[in-house]
């Protein structure tokens, strides 16, 4: 909605990770990449045996579905992302409806985008192996090409696949994906596409550990132990996305642009997940194992004109937008019905540590069909007013949302949630000073509605939709780009309405909309170069979350569930003077502790993760090209720890265990 813009002329707070660093990282997910952002927490990860990746921004639930591709929303792949095909993954913090209209999942937090790979000006041709404890094993590949008298034409195609025993006990996992980019650009033409397709085969998934009200937060079970992966479950989901997108120079100061694309996400599913019952602590879980499909189909697109004009001394960068979002899905739950008889029908028994193998294969009945609607739509407007050569840039914009939504069991035809339908202004204003050519001062307000959020399938109200919701954001922040480095500091705070879970465990499990949550905090990033051959990548965020406005006063000021105090996530890497190509990189990364249920009566520890890495780069005996290798080892003291809590009461997480990571890139 801004334009493109520099870090130093965005009045938000804003980072942007590279391919390189993708690749040099080794990330296999895009939540592997935000374990550099003090501000993002990757609460569930999918390279921790979940299959899944599931984010905290700024202390606010944020569902990878809700990730944008190419700006926008609900393309990229629905529970994990292989980054392979990215050239960058952005990271906004805080709501951003002016800027990126509203996702469909509602995240609030933030927002992540994915910008995806086009051909370069030079050839590309790039094999690079990959290896993950404790076998997995795979190849990825990166093809880019442009033809035509100006090198107006480029094809890019990214793809990889991987295959073996994961870093969790008993657990293996295949996966592949290709995305194919073509591009066109004219002298006042520039058209775009991507085709992509990605397929995941998870055997024994880690699911979310659930502590029933009232017991006792056990201590996490062993790193890597497969606490509930029955040799029977399983994680499969498969996503097809397509996009095009354009924008046409009409003037010299005139830009017409559009984007649309559709998402087809499919996911077969089978497993339990643990519920700890027992007070004592000693591990004891329960669960009533749940199988799928579900299949999400998403249709976004967006088209807007930009403008640049002078008003006597005020430069005005205009921009215009209408944007869809439109979102079906079609969820079968299956219980199962067997083993047990009784009260607890279908209901099996295990524990954290001592993991019962032998849990037979039960019969499943299908107990509900969610199929829901999720229509969005708005339209917005900003204008971004500079003096003094920019030295003074004031933002004044608003989007006009409409969100809809409901929900039906066609089991019985009974209605989850009636149609709804909310409009409103949201409204955004923000202030950029630069005293100093290499100093910028900012200040923003900005809101962000949440669509009819849906229970999700461990509650007994499942499918059900809650009415569409509103976020506010203060911002005030300072950045100074030292040339080589550049440092950001933002104080924040947000506010929305909140979610507990209600009810007795293990089959009476409610999520109900319940009084506001706040959340202040300021956050310190850094990156850039120290020297020639030392950088500095990461920060820290200071959280303070708190509920109001509940039921009753009964949890006011009380903390928020699955909010950290504090959050460091810092990194570094030194190419060695005493070895030419070889670089050496670390990061540590902590979390403090955090409370579970809105009583504040759960908690879990702080935890520290320690990653090291080192890379070296040389040139081929064959083609005198680099080749690459790299080796690294993630939470190198093999801690285990409770990586962080979920979006309701008492749901946690585990982090991964200690991971050996191994690549090696040719170019040809």
């Amino acid at each position: 909605m801004l334009g493109n813009r520099s870090v130093m002329d965005t009045p938000f707070s804003q980072t942007s990770y590279t391919a390189k660093l993708i690749q040099d990282q080794q990330a296999r997910t895009v939540g592997d990449v935000l374990m550099n952002n003090p501000s993002v927490r990757v609460v569930s990860g999918a390279s921790a045996g979940f299959g899944q990746d599931i984010y905290h921004i700024r202390g606010f639930f944020y569902g990878n579905n809700d990730i944008g591709l190419n700006n926008l929303y609900g393309l990229a792949p629905y529970y994990s992302t292989a980054p392979n095909f990215a050239e960058r993954v952005e990271v906004i913090s805080g709501p951003s409806a002016l800027l990126n209209g509203m996702p469909p999942a509602g995240a609030i937090g933030g927002s992540i985008n994915l910008i995806t790979k086009q051909a370069p000006d030079f050839p590309i041709t790039q094999l690079t192996t990959t290896y993950a404890s404790k076998s997995h094993i795979g190849a990825e590949i990166d093809f880019a090409r442009r033809f035509g008298d100006h090198k107006e034409f480029g094809v890019r195609f990214n793809g990889g696949y991987r295959n073996g025993n994961t870093n969790i006990d008993r657990q293996t996992d295949e996966f592949g994906n290709a995305v194919l980019n073509l591009d066109y650009r004219g002298e006042r033409v520039r058209l775009s596409a991507d085709i992509g397709y990605q397929s995941d085969d998870l055997s024994s998934p880690l699911r979310f550990v659930t502590i029933a009200p009232g017991t006792f937060v056990p201590p996490p079970p062993k790193a890597g132990s497969n606490y509930g992966g029955v040799p029977w479950s399983y994680w499969r989901p498969t996503d097809k996305f397509a996009m095009v997108q354009g924008e046409v120079d009409i003037t010299d100061n005139i830009t017409a642009y559009a984007a649309y694309g559709w998402h087809n996400s499919h996911i077969d599913f089978k497993y339990p997940s643990p519920i700890v019952t027992n007070a004592g602590g000693v591990g004891n879980w329960v669960s009533r194992p749940i199988k799928g499909p579900s299949t999400f189909e998403t249709w976004a697109g967006q088209v807007g004109v930009r403008a640049v004009a002078d008003t006597g001394p005020v430069n005005h960068a205009l921009n215009v937008n209408y944007s869809k979002i439109d979102r079906t899905s079609n969820e079968f739950f299956h219980q199962a019905a067997t083993p047990i008889a009784g009260p607890l029908t279908g209901f099996v028994f295990s524990n954290l540590y001592n993991p019962n193998l032998n849990i037979p294969v039960p019969t499943f009945a299908l107990t509900s069909n969610p199929v829901g609607d999720t229509n969005l739509s708005s339209v917005g407007m900003a204008d971004t007013m500079s003096i003094l050569n920019n030295r003074v840039q004031l933002t004044v914009g608003a989007r006009h949302q409409t969100a809809g939504s409901s929900s039906v069991n066609a089991v019985n035809g009974a209605i989850l949630s009636p149609s709804t339908e909310a409009s409103v202004w949201s409204p955004a204003y923000a202030i950029l000073v630069k005293p100093l050519d290499n100093v910028s001062v900012y200040a923003n307000y900005i809101e962000g509605l949440q669509a009819g959020r849906t229970v999700s399938n461990q509650f007994v109200n499942a499918g059900e939709v809650f009415p569409p919701t509103q976020t506010k954001q203060t911002e005030a922040g300072v950045k100074v780009d030292f040339g080589r480095i550049t440092t950001t500091v933002a104080a924040f705070e947000i506010t929305r309405p909140s979610f507990v879970t209600v009810g007795v465990a293990p089959n009476n499990l409610r999520q109900v909309l319940d009084g506001e949550q706040r959340n202040r905090g300021v956050e310190i990033n850094v990156f850039g170069e120290i020297t020639p051959a030392v950088r500095l990548l990461g920060g820290v965020a200071f959280i303070d979350g708190r509920l109001t406005k509940t039921a009753g006063g009964a949890n006011d000021g009380h903390k928020a569930q699955g909010v950290a105090d504090v959050n460091v996530n810092l990194g570094a890497e030194w190419d060695t003077p005493f070895i030419p190509g070889l670089t050496l990189a670390g990061r540590v990364i902590y979390t403090s502790g955090v409370y579970v249920n809105a009583a504040n009566t759960q908690s879990i520890p702080d935890w520290t993760r320690l990653d090291l890495g080192a890379r070296y780069t040389f040139a081929s005996p064959w083609n005198g090209k680099p080749i690459t290798v790299r080796f690294a080892v993630e939470n190198v003291a093999n801690k285990s720890y409770w990586a962080g809590s979920y979006t309701s009461d008492g749901v946690l997480t585990v982090g991964a265990p200690r991971t050996y990571l191994a690549s090696t890139t040719f170019n040809f």
